[in-house]
């Protein structure tokens, strides 16, 4: 079997999560205990002309998003695949856009409660300045991904409104 490019890719991104988000036995990982080196993992995946994280695997799409947001995210993808169309997510969520050149990435995130934080994501895309927000939530498996709000609509509103 062959790789393609994005196959080398996915499962390079299923080996970082698998060694930087899950916890082990001996302990949680970095990013699992840190809800800033989490979103800081999945936006490095963009600089220097990176892969970037693509979600078009369950395992993935389960290890970022809280359950509920990512159950909405895999039966859209399900559901447009089989009837032949693309998904409601037609860009990449992580930096509102489906091409990128990523520069000037800064990564702030605050504790809002000992069980939630928010995200603030600044970065330049192809020159054009680009602020995304992300709110979080810590489960016992780590840090997962409650929301992500763009300047004009947020990804949990995608699939519920």
């Amino acid at each position: 079997m062959a790789l393609t490019r994005r196959g080398v890719a996915h499962l390079l991104l299923v080996a970082t999560l698998g060694v930087g988000f899950a916890s082990t036995q001996a302990g949680s990982s970095v990013a699992a205990d840190d809800p800033e080196a989490f979103v800081a993992a999945i936006y490095q995946r963009y600089e220097n002309g990176g892969e970037g994280v693509p979600l078009d695997d369950a395992g993935t799409v389960r290890a970022l998003f809280e359950p509920r947001l990512a159950e909405l995210i895999v039966a859209d993808s399900d559901e447009a695949a089989a009837l032949g169309d693309v998904s409601k997510l037609d860009g990449d969520p992580f930096i509102d856009a489906q091409d990128w050149d990523i520069t000037e990435l800064l990564v702030s995130v605050e504790a809002t409660t000992p069980d939630r934080a928010d995200g603030t994501i600044t970065f330049k895309n192809f020159g054009e300045p680009k602020l995304i927000e992300m709110r979080l939530v810590r489960l016992d498996e780590g840090w997962r991904i409650r929301d992500i709000l763009w300047p004009e609509r947020s990804l949990r509103g995608l699939y519920t409104h």
